[in-house]
């Protein structure tokens, strides 16, 4: 697993450890960083704090792993593991900077970089931003100085993908054989989880964290965590909403979302916890389940796809089938004007000629 991941300069997986390598002349220098188990976010973590060691509290490199505690720790491990990548990348940049010492100017500069990517761009001018907010909040700044305010966002283009029927027969082809051209032992799962994602409109995080069953579901204090099977149908409460609107959804059963739930059990490998996982029984991780994902888009040769794009098509179909409404309640969304704006780029409208 370790092999498919990016990781930092002169660190390197080795056993169950993660090891930070500098030289000492000819000798090689090897530091147990984290453990492998524990996943890239917490090696990123902890490559900071070791940066920061004996450095300021106001650098940046300090105040990034500050923010990391205080704030980040309260995010879902996806979320985490985005901050890690968007926190490292400015950490580098503004290494030597103090917080109060980040103006404009430095700002665009280091944005730069991101200026033919612009969700991208987006999402790291956010990343400075929260930091320099962070760093007022901590007396680092003076009160308003947010030298984010005036740097401008980039225009996103609207994403307008919409599966076809046939792209979605061609990438479950290519999930059940590989380039050997044969059969795949992940290949009935991904294919199971594209069901799910296009029969429930629901969100990747969200079906990779669905239990079994309510009591699965369940934190220690009784309270509701997660996705589950119920004997109505599937219950989710997307984490994406969870601190907003806390909308519910209750999927009933239909006979292909049986089918889809009888699949999965008759694969063999069930995890007494959670319905999607590995050829190991294990929960699937949203990077290797991406990492299956795309292998599979790729052999199918579909152009610019992604999973989430099988939620855009269910709610596009759920609205030309049974009208806005039902789509706006498939999605979770707490206004119809959030729903068609989600649908509307993904297919063209119909009308008739004029005359």
């Amino acid at each position: 697993m370790a092999k498919d991941v990016a990781l930092p300069p002169r660190v390197y997986a080795q056993g169950r450890w993660y090891y930070l390598v500098h030289a000492e002349g000819k000798k090689r220098i090897w530091t147990k960083v984290t453990m492998i188990r524990e996943g890239v976010p917490a090696l990123y973590r902890k490559l900071a704090d070791m940066a920061a060691r004996d450095v300021a509290p106001d650098r940046m490199p300090a105040l990034v792993v500050d923010w990391h505690k205080d704030v980040g720790s309260a995010h879902s491990k996806k979320t985490q593991a985005n901050d890690t990548w968007v926190m490292n990348a400015i950490t580098n940049a503004f290494a030597e900077f103090t917080a109060s010492q980040v103006r404009p100017p430095a700002v665009v500069e280091f944005l730069k970089n991101y200026r033919d990517k612009p969700r991208t761009h987006n999402e790291m001018r956010a990343g400075i931003r929260e930091l320099m907010r962070y760093a007022e909040e901590r007396g680092f700044r003076e009160p308003g100085t947010n030298p984010v305010d005036s740097v401008r966002t980039m225009t996103v283009k609207a994403r307008d993908k919409y599966i076809t029927d046939s792209e979605a027969r061609r990438i479950k082809r290519a999930a059940l054989v590989g380039d050997d051209g044969l059969r795949t032992r992940s290949g009935p799962m991904i294919c199971a989880a594209m069901d799910l994602a296009y029969l429930t409109g629901q969100r990747v995080s969200d079906l990779l964290n669905l239990r079994w069953s309510k009591k699965l579901a369940t934190d220690k204090a009784g309270a509701l965590v997660a996705p589950y099977i119920a004997d109505e149908g599937i219950y989710f409460k997307p984490s994406k909403t969870s601190a907003s609107t806390g909308a519910k959804v209750l999927i009933q059963w239909s006979p292909r979302l049986k089918d889809v739930i009888a699949r999965i059990e008759a694969i063999g490998r069930r995890n007494l916890r959670y319905v999607l996982t590995t050829q190991e029984a294990q929960r699937y991780t949203y990077s290797g389940f991406s990492s299956a994902w795309e292998r599979a888009v790729k052999r199918a040769g579909v152009v610019d796809c992604h999973f989430n794009d099988l939620r855009a098509k269910a709610l596009t179909d759920t609205e030309e089938q049974h009208g806005m409404q039902a789509a706006r309640r498939k999605g979770t969304h707490s206004t119809e004007a959030q729903t068609a704006d989600y649908v509307r780029h993904r297919q063209a409208q119909k009308t008739e000629a004029t005359r």
